[in-house]
């Protein structure tokens, strides 16, 4: 009889089968994504992957889950480092970049592809965390009157978002003009989107 994994063995290795999941979806399409291919990836039995997810709807939803979490945790972290507004604005920024460069194809997957299972609990729960996150930094500068106080935040966040979203998958697919990444190419989209959001005096 097996020994029983514990619980950080067990989450250990939902992470493995998710992080094999969002690479094979990314790279060679949703009808690639079978639980016998997983297995064979991760080198366990094929029926092994059924203890930890029902079907491969089940898994993608869990990616995305996991992903938008790590993703919210980052920029929640970043958020909370010292300085101004526009500062802090940047080191979320950066955070959002370095998860899409270590993450890749979970950040693909993340945003990439259509969404199946939003009635799933704990992935609405996820996705309006990473809503919250994307006006949480327009809020500080609104708040130390940078940006003008009648200002749309969520609005806002989400210009600075496509306009960072733009800017990293360009530079995963090396399409960056020369001498640019995605953290240089979006600083200068973004101080006109500032420039536009500042107080009236």
């Amino acid at each position: 009889m097996p020994k029983a994994l514990s619980e950080q063995e067990t989450e250990a290795f939902r992470e493995r089968l998710c992080d094999a999941a969002a690479s094979i979806y990314v790279e060679e399409g949703p009808a690639a994504v079978t639980l016998r291919r997983l297995a064979g990836e991760l080198g366990v039995g094929t029926m092994t992957p059924y203890r930890y997810f029902r079907n491969k709807e089940e898994i993608i939803t869990a990616v995305r889950t996991r992903g938008l979490n790590r993703f919210s945790e980052a920029l929640e972290r970043a958020l909370e480092s010292p300085g101004d507004g526009r500062t802090r604005s940047r080191a979320v920024r950066d955070a959002y970049i370095a998860f899409a460069r270590e993450n890749t194809a979970t950040y693909r997957l993340m945003f990439e592809y259509p969404e199946a299972r939003r009635d799933d609990p704990a992935y609405r729960q996820a996705h309006e965390r990473m809503w919250a996150t994307i006006a949480a930094h327009v809020d500080v500068m609104i708040a130390e009157g940078t940006i003008a106080a009648d200002a749309d935040a969520p609005i806002i966040g989400h210009q600075i978002w496509a306009s960072l979203h733009g800017a990293v998958m360009l530079e995963i697919a090396g399409m960056l003009p020369p001498g640019y990444d995605a953290a240089s190419l979006h600083t200068r989209t973004v101080s006109a989107v500032f420039d536009a959001a500042k107080p009236v005096h």
